[in-house]
């Protein structure tokens, strides 16, 4: 997470969420600073935080979860980085790849997997993530499918004026991705009953091609039920306070303010 003590507000950062291009520019147009980690949550913050940064506008961005899902399939079929082999950066040595990651990108390469066998394989119950935590905190939440405006009028809410444009990191930056190539029909059911709750909590429409878009009451009531199982385990995580690694837009700039 990001907080300006100039401006007074905190950028809460979630996974796959523009959190490094958004954390640049805040750094280094309105004097933003890296508190705890990269991907810490608003619980954390309120732990730690003074009275008066509690205060603090509070933003952060929401992504469809479809698209997220997306997005780790080709980082992992890419190795991007090289990050999913690199031992220094697995969990056990303190790194941020899980063993589960890693058996997924295991799976990927060691069966040539498309994105389909990959979803049949390790989606099962219905998606949640970090927002769950977090959104309901915010004084106001960015639309990543809108995230060139919705920026702007984030830092104009937190009292900015006249604030610039979010640089455009890559060419697929803010750019939906085109789900029906990757949810053909043979997934289609199972990815309603994984994303189904999800999107309806969070006001996403059903991709258009989707013949069915009625979630079952069996997603509902899992998604329910393991919100509240998750959420009690995410606060009692014990997170690590290694810095984000060296080279990293987040990293670079914890050095840089030590």
């Amino acid at each position: 997470m990001i907080i300006s003590y100039k401006y007074k507000f905190l950028f809460i950062g979630l996974p796959f969420s523009a959190s490094s291009a958004i954390t640049k520019e805040l750094h280094e147009e309105y004097e933003g600073k890296p508190y705890l980690r990269k991907h810490s949550l608003y619980h954390e913050f309120k732990k730690v935080a003074t009275s008066e940064e509690k205060k603090f506008f509070v933003f952060a961005v929401l992504r469809n979860p479809m698209e997220i899902a997306i997005t780790v399939y080709e980082k992992m079929k890419a190795n991007a980085k090289g990050n999913f082999t690199n031992p220094e950066l697995f969990a056990e040595n303190g790194g941020h790849i899980s063993k589960k990651q890693r058996e997924r990108f295991n799976f990927i390469h060691d069966n040539n997997a498309s994105f389909q066998e990959y979803f049949i394989k390790f989606f099962n119950i219905p998606f949640d993530n970090f927002a769950s935590l977090t959104l309901d905190k915010c004084d106001y939440v960015i639309r990543y499918e809108n995230i060139t405006e919705d920026y702007k009028i984030a830092l104009a809410k937190a009292g900015i004026e006249n604030p610039k444009d979010l640089p455009v990191a890559n060419k697929t930056f803010g750019k939906k991705k085109d789900l029906s190539e990757y949810y053909t029909k043979e997934i289609q059911s199972l990815a309603l009953f994984v994303f189904g709750p999800f999107l309806k909590k969070y006001d996403y429409k059903f991709p258009k091609d989707w013949n069915q878009t009625k979630i079952p009451l069996s997603a509902k009531f899992l998604f329910h039920i393991g919100g509240i199982i998750r959420k009690w385990k995410w606060k009692l995580k014990k997170q690590s306070s290694r810095k984000s690694i060296r080279g990293s837009i987040y990293g670079d700039v914890q050095r840089k303010n030590n």
